[in-house]
């Protein structure tokens, strides 16, 4: 193996926090759902979804007020302004 398979490196991505809230909800709601959903029934391997919950678990603490009271209100408006920015 060479230097760039270090497979222990972090890696760093930037997203908007609208895109942060919309994936950590979309995540969240297929990953911890208690029946299979679409997305557990496409992986290939169950690394993929070691991967999406290894993403999650970083977006959650970052997002704890989407948790709150106002957590529907503060997603609705993510979603709101994600989709303004593609019209």
């Amino acid at each position: 193996m060479n230097p760039a398979s270090d497979f222990d490196e972090t890696i760093q991505i930037a997203l908007r926090r609208d895109e942060a809230i919309v994936l950590q909800a979309f995540l969240a709601r297929e990953l911890w759902r208690a029946e299979p959903g679409n997305l557990q029934r496409c992986f290939g391997h169950p690394a993929e979804e070691y991967a999406l919950e290894g993403l999650l678990h970083e977006l959650a603490p970052r997002l704890t007020e989407t948790g709150g009271p106002d957590g529907e209100a503060l997603q609705r408006a993510a979603v709101e302004h994600l989709m303004a920015r593609f019209r």
